[in-house]
């Protein structure tokens, strides 16, 4: 038996709250977006091997897989596509997530994808990403439990909000060719460094978030929800500014987002550290003027890439082949 899987790709909208004193840390906000993807397919063999991309971290996670549910056994991977990583689309956790879960339908292993994503290593902030490969669309995860101040690494951020993203609503995503977002030890410094997030700012993104983006959202009320989003952007980029050098992670990324924005975008931001971001617009039309324009402006700005992202509302393709 073969297993197939192909995963979304996912935009991160922010941190919720980085203060703790309701006794819960991090919570999170994104979509799932239908490129770029990772896909691999999996099966039983005499010898253990990993081809195609990435093989080095994919052998990694598939060993740490084996061991963590006692399976002696081999297993051939073939990664066909990968995520860029550190670009702020969510490449650890779907890469780590695809190698469980095609594993574990192998094996007939009974765990919940929040589980296998914690076996993974994944889920030490926001449960988005996993939410994403499990679901898709629009979610929103309530942060991790606190005990005596300190974050429970192996508490499951509760999924509290998911919904279809409308069809219609489409992304363009340019990645300027900037130095990676931050990952591993440094993301874990500037968590270190950052100060106690103030009450008064968690709960301006709790009430942007609960008063304006989500009923925008379930009300498919473009204008609104792009404007929360932009805001929200704003306001826990500005938090980040000592630990990324400015609201956003870079000069190329900033000038991105407010061409984005100057060009009609409905909301604009980047994606978790970068260097990702991105303008939502309604429609096939709007998205390939976006597209075209924003192509010109990193070719005259240092290059990159874009691409236009539908949304994507069912999470990964498991199956077997």
């Amino acid at each position: 038996m073969k297993v197939y899987v192909k995963t979304p790709a996912r935009l991160h909208f922010g941190l919720i709250d980085l203060n703790g004193d309701m006794g819960r840390f991090f919570g999170g906000l994104g979509v799932g977006i239908d490129q770029p993807n990772v896909v691999l397919v999996a099966q039983v063999s005499e010898s253990f091997s990993v081809t195609g991309k990435k093989t080095d971290l994919t052998s990694l996670l598939a060993k740490r897989f084996l061991e963590s549910y006692n399976i002696n056994a081999n297993v051939s991977i073939n990664v066909k596509q990968v995520i860029p990583e550190h670009a702020g689309l969510g490449s650890g956790t779907q890469l780590a997530l695809a190698v469980a879960a095609a594993l574990a339908k192998l094996f007939q292993v009974n765990a919940s994808t929040q589980e296998l994503s914690l076996t993974m290593g994944r889920m030490k902030r926001t449960g988005v990403g996993t939410a994403i490969f499990e679901h898709g669309g629009f979610v929103v995860d309530g942060g991790k439990t606190m005990k005596d101040g300190v974050v429970v690494p192996e508490s499951l951020p509760p999924l509290i909000f998911r919904y279809p993203f409308p069809e219609d609503w489409k992304f363009v995503v340019a990645m300027p060719d900037v130095k990676k977002g931050l990952a591993k030890t440094e993301e874990k410094t500037a968590f270190a460094s950052v100060p106690q997030m103030p009450a008064e700012l968690v709960g301006r993104i709790c009430w942007l978030t609960m008063m304006k983006l989500l009923p925008a959202l379930v009300d498919c009320d473009i204008k609104s929800f792009g404007d929360a989003l932009t805001t929200i952007q704003v306001v826990v980029g500005d938090y980040f500014a000592g630990v990324q050098g400015g609201t956003f992670s870079s000069l190329a990324a900033s000038a991105g987002i407010d061409f984005m924005k100057a060009c009609g975008a409905y909301g604009v931001g980047q994606s978790s550290w970068g260097p990702a971001v991105y303008g939502l617009v309604q429609g096939d039309t709007q998205a390939k003027k976006l597209h075209s324009e924003v192509e010109a402006f990193l070719q005259d700005n240092g290059g990159g890439q874009v691409f236009v992202a539908n949304p994507n509302n069912s999470g990964a393709t498991i199956k077997q082949v």
